[in-house]
């Protein structure tokens, strides 16, 4: 599944009355459960068929997108306070906000052909682009401006970094149809994933990394904290998980079959989406701690 697959089906939904529930951590299968204990807390878009939290800042504030029909129309929105604030790129259907840093600088995407990238200060939008290319997602932003993301069309894409306007793009291993960075800390940490594999890169280097028995990893986001999260398929479902230092947990809301880690700030609050009943919904979570973090994950 594409990038822009993922995030067609992610085009999901936050609500104003939040539900919150402390279900066990699962790792690997419904069965198997690591002696955690965390608190997902729902958010929907009031009156919007799917909504989906992409990014969270050390205040707590989140970006995401919400919409009626997750093949059809997505716009973006902040959530701050208990309180929605709604924005559309100019001229576009699709608007996909995928990260917010301390500065409330917002990161994302908007239209379908071209796709372009996007830095949003809550005023005004300042398009990205890569060369020509006819797809730009810019899908993660730290404190220094440091922008993560993927480039190319929307059948090939190559994963880049992005400072003070120059991309660089990553070498990350394999022949690979889509490469995206997804997530950068202040640390300039970059997370990523592949075709099938998550990767993780710093110092120039890239490594992939993979929960066992998993069919495809995708690493989304980073905090300062090195604790990574991010979604794996074990079909029929797919779980969220949380790494750092090859340790892991996984991630399942209660009854979904799918759950997605999206983001996560420095505090250890992870936002995501999950689907119940063939509906998405966003969550935020309570705070998790690199201690928490159990089964081993494996290098390729």
């Amino acid at each position: 599944m594409t990038l822009l697959q993922r995030f067609a089906l992610a085009l999901i939904l936050l609500v104003c009355v939040p539900l919150t529930y402390a279900p066990l951590i699962q790792a690997e299968s419904p069965s198997a459960v690591t002696n955690v204990n965390l608190t997902f807390t729902t958010i929907d878009v009031p009156g919007a068929g799917y909504t989906n939290v992409w990014g969270i800042n050390t205040a707590g504030d989140m970006v995401g997108n919400y919409g009626q029909n997750t093949n059809g129309d997505s716009h973006g929105f902040l959530y701050r306070n208990g309180t929605f604030t709604y924005f559309d790129y100019p001229g576009q259907t699709v608007t996909v906000p995928t990260g917010i840093n301390d500065s409330d600088l917002i990161v994302g995407y908007a239209g379908q052909n071209p796709v372009v990238g996007f830095i949003y200060d809550g005023i005004t939008f300042t398009p990205i682009q890569h060369g020509q290319d006819s797809a730009t997602a810019t899908l993660g932003i730290n404190n220094a401006g440091v922008v993560v993301g993927g480039t190319g069309t929307i059948y090939v894409t190559r994963g880049f970094e992005m400072r003070n306007g120059r991309f660089k793009l990553l070498n990350v291993q394999g022949a690979n149809a889509y490469v995206y960075g997804s997530g950068v800390n202040n640390l300039g940490v970059v997370v990523g994933w592949t075709d099938k594999d998550g990767f993780v890169c710093q110092h120039g280097s890239c490594q992939l990394r993979d929960i066992p028995g998993a069919t495809r990893t995708s690493a989304r986001g980073i905090n300062d904290n090195g604790v990574i999260v991010g979604a794996y398929d074990q079909p029929p479902f797919t779980f969220g998980f949380a790494a750092k230092n090859g340790k892991y947990i996984s991630i399942r809301y209660p009854g979904a079959t799918s759950t997605d880690a999206l983001g996560i700030n420095t505090s250890g609050q992870i936002v995501g989406a999950y689907e119940v009943d063939h509906t998405w919904h966003g969550f935020v979570t309570g705070l998790i701690a690199a201690v928490d973090l159990k089964q081993p994950m494996q290098a390729k």
